[in-house]
């Protein structure tokens, strides 16, 4: 019960917001759809005992008329709000597709690499689309159990009337039949529960092997082979999956239909019975049989509503979980001041969530407003870890990091997220065009050129003949560019300048460039930079002049601090002994 209101709240107020009209067409096609079995039930019988008795053909075709005509009419208007409400069907789905994607975009970078807050992304997409049905496919259950209501009172009222008795046998059937579908339904949710990782993976296997990104990797490396074969093999487990489910529900159809079938047997033989005894006329004899057909469908189809209804809830609370999936890290409030500012780590440690193993371990290290920190070391040294913690995508698991004095986790989080603007070494580039993908959706063309021009792109970008509104990639148009792997690293430090934050992080920003354009980098590096703090990750040492102050990490402890001259000059040091590494290849 908990789950069905929470979902109910939660999504109906969503959608009442976005689309109230969804909900006055509901409550209208539900009044409808209500009324239609009660046309029949209550002029049939007089059309019957008019045909057996006078047969009077003015009141034959009035009859008649009543029922062809409001049928016709009921059925019009029942047809054009089905039109309109499959409409919303599209624009709700679409809409709460939306707030998954928006709620994704937003939470902590911690969860993104998260195994459980990835499982609930997955359940909650599968939750509100072909489980549940989304917020329209709750909507309609929960419509229809309210017309049902209605319609029960009145079937019940017409046989109370005549045949009291049939209310038992109709009874007997529908607790039967809702004993059947409840564990019809505890097993569906067993069977959505085992599915859910099998699904991830089907998807991850089945799209990856057309994601043309991938296109290089799977031809040069044969990897189709493997990707089909892991696609096969994850396809045969979610459809051994449906099968158990499909096995285990059968015997409980088969059980509701074999009931249906006696209760219609009773129904017939008693109120045919009734009728041979002159109880009541052949027209309250077949207004009998349709209120109890009717009273039948009717307690079934309510059983079925609130099974049904609590069913859906219970895969679409997944989407109020992921809605509701707890921070990651705790934000404050405190306003972050303009301008340069100084940050210290003190004594920080990391290790990253499930695991016991230090990346970072009693790190200590000041920098200066408007300082140019070049952080060097061997590969999982922790370098990358330190930028992740100075972002705020992670917090450290000891020790704390301040800005101007105080603990970055007391400051507003995402005025805090604005003072970086980094360059990772897997920076994405979306298929936007390249203004977008600088400056996304605040684009100053002036601003742009200029910084095109300091990246050394002007020139490509003049060439094409829309520009700077020349779209990335091949995704969206034909005429898409394919920058090279130096072009888009350019396209990165560009988007990074374009931010004008004050503290600029650059990680292995010129790995995928050619020497001549690494040489053009490093020589207009103050100019790029300015006098803005910035931190500069590089395999190549070289870089490492432009900077003013070192730190050599290794074992995820900065072991070497200082300028290129003072760690140059120490014998036998990490720094020195990797300089000179390098630097042989350029004698």
């Amino acid at each position: 019960m908990k789950k069905l209101n929470s979902v109910i709240r939660v999504l109906f107020s969503t959608a009442w917001k976005r689309y109230p009209r969804f909900f006055l067409l509901e409550g209208l096609k539900t009044l409808i759809e209500t009324a239609r079995p009660f046309l029949g039930i209550f002029i049939t019988p007089l059309l019957v005992d008019e045909l057996c008795t006078s047969r009077n053909l003015r009141t034959l075709a009035l009859y008649a008329g009543i029922l062809v005509v409001g049928e016709c009419i009921l059925q019009v208007v029942n047809d054009r709000l089905n039109m309109t409400l499959q409409k919303y069907q599209e624009r709700l789905d679409n809409y709460f597709t939306m707030q998954i994607s928006l709620h994704s975009m937003g939470l902590d970078f911690q969860l993104t690499e998260d195994k459980a807050a990835l499982d609930q992304l997955e359940k909650a997409r599968t939750g509100m689309t072909w489980y549940s049905g989304g917020a329209y496919g709750i909507a309609e259950q929960l419509f229809m159990f309210l017309g049902n209501i209605f319609k029960i009172a009145g079937f019940v009222t017409v046989i109370t009337l005549h045949a009291p008795l049939l209310l038992a046998v109709i009874l007997v059937q529908v607790a039967l039949n809702g004993v059947a579908t409840s564990r019809q339904n505890k097993v569906e949710l067993e069977a959505y529960g085992r599915l859910s990782k099998a699904n991830r993976l089907f998807g991850y296997f089945g799209w990856g092997i057309v994601d043309f990104r991938f296109g290089k990797d799977i031809r040069l490396y044969d990897a189709r082979r493997m990707l089909v074969n892991k696609w096969k093999g994850y396809t045969k487990e979610s459809t051994e999956g449906w099968k158990w489910q499909a096995d285990k529900t059968y015997p409980y159809s088969m059980f509701m239909t074999v009931t249906g079938l006696v209760r219609a047997l009773i129904t017939y033989a008693y109120v045919g019975l009734l009728v041979i005894r002159q109880v009541f006329s052949i027209g309250t004899f077949t207004q009998m049989i349709s209120a109890a057909g009717g009273l039948n469908d009717t307690l079934g189809g309510l059983i079925w509503n609130v099974q049904e209804l609590t069913k859906r809830c219970n895969y679409a609370y997944e989407y109020v979980l992921f809605m509701e999936y707890p921070e990651a890290i705790p934000k404050g409030n405190a306003p972050v001041k303009k301008g340069e500012h100084l940050l210290e780590f003190q004594n920080v440690g990391f290790a990253y969530p499930g695991t016991d193993r230090k990346v970072l371990e009693g790190v200590n290290i000041t920098v200066e407003p408007g300082e140019h920190l070049s952080i060097v070391g061997l590969n999982g040294a922790g370098k990358t870890t330190f930028i992740k913690l100075l972002c705020r995508l992670y917090d450290p698991t000891e020790g704390r990091i301040l800005m101007d004095g105080r603990d970055i986790r007391e400051y507003d989080y995402q005025e805090y997220m604005r003072q970086f603007a980094p360059v990772f070494q897997d920076f994405k580039l979306f298929g936007f065009t390249i203004g977008e993908n600088i400056a996304f959706e605040d684009q100053d063309r002036e601003k742009l050129e200029r910084l095109l021009k300091l990246v050394e792109l002007d020139g490509m970008v003049e060439k094409l003949s829309k520009g700077a509104d020349t779209r990335l990639f091949k995704v969206f148009e034909e005429d898409g560019i394919e920058p090279s792997g130096g072009e888009q690293q350019k396209l990165a430090i560009a988007r990074a300048l374009y931010k004008e934050a004050p503290v600029i992080i650059l990680d292995e920003p010129t790995a995928a460039l050619d020497p001549i354009a690494e040489y053009e980098i490093y020589r207009q590096f103050h100019t790029l930079v300015g006098g803005k703090t910035a931190f500069y990750i590089s395999h190549r040492l070289s870089s490492c002049r432009f900077c003013d102050r070192i730190a050599v990490f290794e074992d995820g402890k900065i072991a070497e601090y200082g300028s290129h001259e003072e760690l140059a000059g120490i014998p036998g040091g990490i720094y020195a002994k990797m300089f000179e590494a390098q630097a042989q290849y350029y004698k």
